[in-house]
């Protein structure tokens, strides 16, 4: 399992297509979309972007505890090259978020 307490935010470009939805209000739980994969965000309704998210083609696991870090985690579980492809349209999708 992967967790993250903090992380600057970092400026990268980039453009593509993607897609997510609200799976459920109680928690509340995402899936986003990006490239071939998929990640499953659930937030933790006691606090505001507290949560973790699951890699359902491979189980991994990750904890964040803030905006930054999701971004952060997303980061690592997409990848470096998908992140700088898809950061713009994943930050747009996070902004939409209703947590």
């Amino acid at each position: 399992m992967l967790f993250c307490l903090d992380h600057a935010h970092r400026l990268l470009k980039g453009s593509a297509a993607m897609s997510y939805q609200r799976e459920s209000d109680n928690p509340v739980e995402y899936r986003l979309f990006v490239g071939n994969q998929t990640l499953h965000i659930i937030f933790d309704r006691k606090q505001n972007w507290h949560g973790y998210i699951i890699r359902p083609s491979d189980g991994v696991e990750a904890a964040f505890s803030s905006r930054s870090c999701l971004e952060h985690v997303i980061e690592g579980l997409l990848g470096r090259r998908a992140w700088t492809q898809y950061r713009q349209q994943v930050l747009t999708m996070i902004d939409q978020f209703q947590v």
